[in-house]
């Protein structure tokens, strides 16, 4: 697909007007709904079909159900403490850990659990529009980037922060599976002393709650690169096709809310829209490609690491071999991206980030992820990969 740069330049107008109008789109924010009618008021203009604003419940925050699972350890530490006795005692203490330890583990996996249960939701919404293909439909591809932003906490404002972060995401989730494991072995054999070490767990918890807690006061980044850049790659790929139609390859846009917050949004947009999906279909999902080279993600996760679908990684690998100057790498995950929901339900989904070169900021979940930090070349590169993958999808229709 020709045009790349010219695709980039309309994808930085839309990154402008997103990230440097609208600002700040927290999950379940005014915000957010403005961006929404952003989107489906621009693929209006370029005629897609179906165009639709579909409200769904999600979650306005990300860090509040893992704040409630390490007070829920927090709480075991307490009484395995003070309370009396050692069986009753330590057989409560197993069971708060280990609800705090699986809600924790089940939230970081995008699946249902008692934490989110517990929460308020609030409103979000999705952005959908159909770009129709100029003969009989016979594929379909989805291309699919967040509408919302991160806040901005300390552990996101440099490299050694994030990588400290990581080993705590981690720590904090052993502490409270071995705190059950000590705490259901102590009630069984009368071992008071597991007591102590469970203090130890609770000393990495009460860390990981107060990070939770610090990070929810914290402002809502502009989001120019995540992922202002994805919504406007994937619009200006919308204009590349109204121009250009495929000839068998139906492509659906979906600008989703909640990405950050736990993918509702993706969640939403496959119950409302999956059935129509099968393996030799697609999902294209572009989640910060502003700055820097291209990289496909090879598995997606927090914790679980869930390999991405061969037949995506294949498409991947093909669009790189016809682009040969392109620069293109593969890494494993390190959280999460709208792809994990749709390769959890076995579907063909593929992400596309952008990682920075050396020295350059990615400003990942800061408040200097502004417009003019995003670049041109990052976004044509975007463009040219997401419209060959979309090509070879067309080719083998």
């Amino acid at each position: 697909m020709s045009g790349a740069q010219d695709g980039a330049a309309r994808a930085l107008e839309h990154v402008r007007a997103l990230a440097g109008e609208i600002g700040p789109r927290g999950s379940c924010t005014a915000a957010e709904e403005r961006a929404a009618a952003y989107a489906a008021d621009r693929m209006r203009s370029l005629g897609l079909q179906g165009v639709a604003v579909e409200p769904f419940r999600g979650s306005p925050s990300t860090y509040r159900p893992y704040a409630l699972a390490f007070a829920t350890a927090l709480l075991a530490a307490l009484l395995a403490l003070l309370l009396p006795g050692e069986g009753l005692a330590l057989a409560a203490a197993a069971v708060l850990s280990g609800l705090g330890a699986w809600g924790m583990l089940r939230e970081t996996d995008l699946a249902g659990n008692w934490l989110r249960r517990l929460l308020p939701a609030g409103q979000s919404r999705n952005a959908v529009g159909i770009v129709p293909p100029s003969g009989e439909v016979r594929r379909r591809a989805v291309l699919c980037a967040h509408l919302d932003t991160h806040r901005t906490p300390i552990f996101y404002s440099s490299p050694a922060w994030q990588r400290l972060f990581s080993l705590l995401v981690g720590a904090a989730f052993a502490s409270m599976a071995a705190g059950a494991l000590l705490y259901a072995l102590g009630a069984a054999l009368g071992w008071s002393w597991v007591r102590w070490p469970g203090l130890a767990a609770a000393a990495v918890q009460l860390v990981a709650l107060a990070l939770c807690l610090h990070a929810d006061r914290t402002p809502f980044s502009p989001g120019a690169n995540d992922n202002a850049s994805g919504v406007g790659v994937a619009l200006a790929l919308a204009a590349r096709l109204g121009d250009e139609p495929l000839a068998h390859t139906q492509v659906w846009l979906a600008l989703t809310g909640c990405e950050e917050t736990g993918a509702a949004g993706m969640a939403a947009f496959l119950d409302a829209h999956g059935e129509v999906l099968g393996q030799e279909d697609l999902i294209v999902v572009l989640d910060q490609v502003g700055i820097g080279h291209l990289v496909t993600l090879t598995a997606d996760g927090l914790i679980l690491k869930h390999p991405t679908h061969p037949r995506a990684l294949e498409a991947a690998r093909a669009a790189h071999s016809a682009l040969p100057g392109l620069a293109l790498s593969e890494k494993t995950g390190i959280a999460y991206t709208d792809a994990l929901v749709a390769t959890r339900r076995g579907l063909p989904a593929l992400t596309v980030v952008a990682l920075p070169r050396g020295g350059v900021e990615a400003h990942w979940h800061q408040v200097s992820d502004r417009p003019e930090h995003v670049e041109l070349q990052a976004l044509a590169d975007a463009c040219a990969f997401a419209g060959q993958i979309l090509k070879q999808l067309d080719g083998d229709a």
